[in-house]
């Protein structure tokens, strides 16, 4: 489905495709708080786009925040991490670089 920056329209997809999604979206999970403007721009993405991104808030579980620091090096968010068919991980930071690869895989 075709969007625009002045104009996001919601994803719409039939169930096959929304179950194929969700199944390549269990290997995400975005780490973020809730009153930081860069994670909800990029939680605003995910909801448009419909997807079921595991969120890991870094202020009300440190655990996650120490998962953040420990794996990605860093622990700003928002921070997606992507679990790579060969079992590697990467720590994608920044939310413009986030949304685009949202937006390249799913929408």
């Amino acid at each position: 489905m075709a969007t625009s920056p002045q104009n996001p329209a919601v994803v719409t997809r039939g169930a096959d495709e929304q179950a194929r999604v969700d199944r390549e979206t269990d290997d995400l999970a975005l780490y973020y708080y809730e009153t930081c403007p860069f994670c909800i721009r990029v939680l605003r993405t995910i909801e448009r786009l419909r997807l079921k991104i595991e969120l890991r808030n870094i202020r009300r579980v440190p655990a996650y925040r120490d998962q953040l620091l420990e794996g990605g090096g860093d622990a700003t968010v928002p921070c997606l991490l992507i679990r790579k068919d060969d079992g590697t991980l990467e720590w994608l930071y920044e939310s413009d670089a986030i949304m685009n690869y949202l937006e390249d895989h799913f929408a």
